[in-house]
């Protein structure tokens, strides 16, 4: 028979970081986004995510990860307007720090890096 688990990967931001004797706490946001009226996107609310781990990861300094885990239910709490929100529980596998290669390789394609050694291709589109 099949293992029955919910399974999560994500990348969001990193809002809370708490460290315990047990392991670390984190509060991990991901926008909830969608298009407008004219047809810009625009962030309409936020998913929020409760993630525990066994391990310590520094993470000092660091704006975004990718927590891969499974869903172990949910949590509600007060919003900051009065309001109750809620929060998915994860127990986390693996937290990395995330990083935008696909930006990286999307500006090194649009801005080629120049090599010294080799002519400039007056053709290029830039």
């Amino acid at each position: 028979m099949v293992k029955n688990e919910a399974l999560i990967e994500l990348t969001g931001w990193l809002n809370d970081v708490r460290e315990f004797d047990w392991g670390t706490a984190l509060k991990v946001s991901v926008d909830v986004r969608k298009k407008n009226h004219q047809g810009d996107w625009e962030t309409v609310d936020k998913t929020i995510y409760d993630v525990t781990t066994d391990g310590k990861t520094p993470l000092e300094d660091v704006k975004q990860v990718t927590v891969k885990g499974r869903i172990t239910g949910t949590n509600t709490f007060q919003k900051r307007d009065g309001s109750t929100g809620s929060a998915v529980k994860v127990r986390a596998e693996s937290i990395v720090i995330a990083s935008d290669k696909r930006n990286e390789a999307a500006i090194t394609e649009v801005w080629p890096t120049v090599n010294p050694n080799k002519p400039i291709d007056e053709s290029a589109p830039f």
